[in-house]
């Protein structure tokens, strides 16, 4: 008899069905953005579960950013209105154990950002006047270098949510904050933050003129070497701190 493809079944844990009805009760509706939950109490009893198995799972929840705990007068557990950004958190840790390299993460921003500044390109609205902005205040001399970091991934946060795609906007934010992360972890830029960000200003300026100008495919160049160049230098460095 050959050999059977099936498996044992390995029972569910308590959390885990808890977690899986709560997701069928909002992808059938019954559950919308702003309702509130029943208490840990009312919830633990409705699944016959402990009240550590119903916690268990709403600490899940609000990992995902799909539940948030008030506290106070207005104490609760309430469906959020705006998604919260797990992504940020998996691909962190996707990267950290180097189930992600570096190079990969950086050749997916390209992708993003280049499809994102071709749309844009050719039909520049609000973005445009945004970005412009963004640029005015990096430009001032007496900003601290925090924000100047601040507003430069907020230049290509915006940059991508220009195509306004909510997923792509979650996956960015993540990729742009891993990779910042890995700025601050390896101090990559406290070396000689004098050269560097002269440079970066006047990269994140061709860039701008090019959509304004209406040149997709110089815009998408312009940031192909920009992303590959900074990224690469964070790899390099996260590769030397590594073997220090």
């Amino acid at each position: 008899m050959a050999t059977s493809p099936f498996q044992p079944v390995v029972p569910q844990r308590a959390f885990e069905a808890i977690v899986r009805q709560l997701k069928d009760a909002i992808s059938g509706g019954l559950l919308q953005p702003g309702d509130r939950l029943p208490t840990e109490r009312e919830l633990a009893e409705r699944f016959q579960v402990s009240r550590a198995s119903v916690r268990e799972a709403l600490r899940v929840l609000e990992a995902l950013g799909i539940v948030g705990m008030r506290r106070g007068a207005d104490n609760g557990i309430v469906l959020l209105h705006e998604p919260g950004n797990a992504f940020t958190t998996v691909l962190d840790l996707l990267v950290a154990l180097r189930h992600v390299p570096i190079d990969d993460v950086v050749e997916f921003r390209v992708m993003m950002e280049t499809g994102a500044a071709r749309r844009l390109a050719d039909a520049p609205g609000d973005s445009l006047a945004a970005l412009g902005s963004l640029l005015d205040q990096m430009a001032d001399p007496a900003l601290p270098q925090a924000d100047f970091h601040r507003l430069d991934a907020t230049f290509h946060v915006t940059l991508v949510r220009s195509v306004g795609n909510t997923l792509l906007d979650l996956v960015e934010t993540a990729a742009d904050s891993t990779l910042r992360t890995l700025i601050t972890d390896v101090a990559l830029v406290a070396t000689d933050w004098t050269t560097v960000r002269p440079r970066i200003e006047a990269e994140h300026r061709a860039i701008y003129a090019a959509l304004a100008a209406a040149d997709p495919d110089r815009a998408a160049d312009l940031i192909t070497a920009h992303i590959r160049y900074w990224g690469g230098s964070i790899a390099d460095r996260k590769a030397a701190a590594a073997r220090a």
